[in-house]
Formats: structure tokens, C-alpha cells, sequence
């Protein structure tokens, strides 16, 4: 006396229950692509609301979040490169534009500094050409007092 089991409508809602959790990890997939998040097994399980061993058991899965948990994984790394890469350039930008800064900070100070220091320059020359003047009248004069000197003498 073998009873034939009518399994039919099991069957149709594992089928179904299937149907949804595929669409609920595609679902979740995509949303974590959206956000730019990595794609992990774990991630998908909890956006889904799926078990991780039902995930690993669906071979199409399986390889669609192990490959893209591989490149946003290469992303992320790349991205991060570049980020700090950025970040490094942006940080030479700012010391390079402040050390120009001090420069020409010390640049002003030293044209300001040849400018008095010229400006004394030309203040010696003149001072010089004067002492070279004053000399020579000087000596014209000591020759005057000798002559007046000996006139005095000889009168």
C-alpha cells in the first residue's frame, strides 16, 4: 500500500522561495554597487536576507560575488592609490607655494636692503669726493698761511 505523495506544491514554493531569494541577492547586489560598497558574501547575505552557505550553494552567486568582491577590491586599492596620490600632490602643491611665498618674502627684504645699501654707496662716494675737495683746499690754504707766515716774518 504505497501512497503517491503529492509534493507538488512543495516543490512550486521552494521553487518560489528560491525565485525571491535570487531576486532579493541580485537586488542587494545592486544596491551595494550603487553605494560603491564591496561586494562581499557577508555584505549580500545581510542586504538580502539570505544565509552565506545559501549564497556559496548557488554556483551563478558564488562566482558573481567572488568576482566582483575581486575588482572592487582592485578598485578600492586603486582608488586609494590615487587618492593618497592626490592628497601627495596637493601637499607638495601647498609647501612648494609656501616656500615660494618665503621667498619672495626674503626676496623683497634683500632689494630693499641693496636699496639702502646703495643708497650709503652713493653717500660715501659723495662724502669721498668732498674729503679729496676739503684736501686740496686744505693744503691751498696751509700753502696761503705758510706765505702769510713768511711775509709776517720778513717784515
Amino acid at each position: 500500500m504505497s501512497h503517491s505523495r503529492n509534493v507538488e506544491g512543495l516543490i512550486k514554493n521552494a521553487q518560489k522561495k528560491r525565485l525571491e531569494a535570487l531576486e532579493r541577492t541580485e537586488q542587494g547586489i545592486n544596491q551595494l554597487l550603487k553605494e560603491g560598497k564591496t561586494v562581499t558574501f557577508k555584505a549580500v547575505s545581510e542586504i538580502a536576507d539570505v544565509s552565506t552557505a545559501w549564497l556559496y550553494k548557488e554556483p551563478d552567486i558564488k562566482t558573481r560575488i567572488e568576482f566582483l568582491r575581486e575588482n572592487s577590491i582592485d578598485n578600492k586599492s586603486f582608488c586609494t592609490k590615487n587618492k593618497a596620490s592626490e592628497e601627495s600632490k596637493a601637499s607638495i602643491v601647498k609647501t612648494l607655494k609656501e616656500r615660494i611665498k618665503k621667498l619672495e618674502a626674503e626676496n623683497r627684504e634683500l632689494r630693499d636692503h641693496i636699496e639702502v645699501v646703495s643708497g650709503e654707496l652713493i653717500r660715501i662716494s659723495s662724502l669721498e669726493m668732498q674729503i679729496v675737495s676739503l684736501k686740496s683746499e686744505n693744503a691751498s690754504l696751509k700753502e696761503q698761511l705758510d706765505a702769510c707766515s713768511e711775509q709776517s716774518n720778513i717784515s
